[in-house]
């Protein structure tokens, strides 16, 4: 379970005390800690306690969910085995959500190792689905014009 000692967090929020984020360029993994031209769509870090979290999204067609898990698992295992020998702790989590909006195990795995459960969780993740259902349906419609 990822967890911080530094009480940025509670047993059930996750809440991220710095972010960075800017649009006018592209984010960059931490050099400092391994180098590596790959870039997570998450990366949940504490430098205090040196726990990684990476989050990798995938939407795949639900017949394909299992192949597409252990693809992204296998692109960033040796960046995390990078990351342990500089004795970070690691979680690599690659996450499925069906084209067709139904959540695989590993987002329900990833969000209990986040510490998120019960209404929270359930809402997340309903909320999830019916994004990358509706994103699904918004590029099929753009292909068939």
């Amino acid at each position: 379970m990822f967890g911080c000692s530094c009480c940025c967090h509670s047993s059930k929020t996750l809440i991220i005390l710095r972010q960075l984020y800017d649009l006018k360029k592209q984010l960059k993994f931490p050099a400092d800690i391994a180098n590596t031209k790959l870039r997570p769509d998450i990366l949940l870090l504490s430098r205090m306690t040196k726990q990684i979290v990476l989050l990798e999204l995938t939407v795949p067609w639900e017949e394909r969910m299992e192949e597409a898990h252990e693809r992204k698992k296998a692109k960033y295992q040796a960046l995390m085995d990078e990351c342990r020998q500089q004795r970070w702790k690691t979680w690599n989590l690659p996450v499925e959500v069906c084209s067709r909006g139904f959540a695989g195990q590993s987002l329900w795995r990833a969000f209990s190792i986040l510490d998120i459960t019960g209404m929270a969780r359930r809402r997340a993740i309903t909320d999830i689905c019916q994004q990358a259902e509706a994103a699904s349906q918004w590029l099929w419609q753009k292909t068939e014009q």
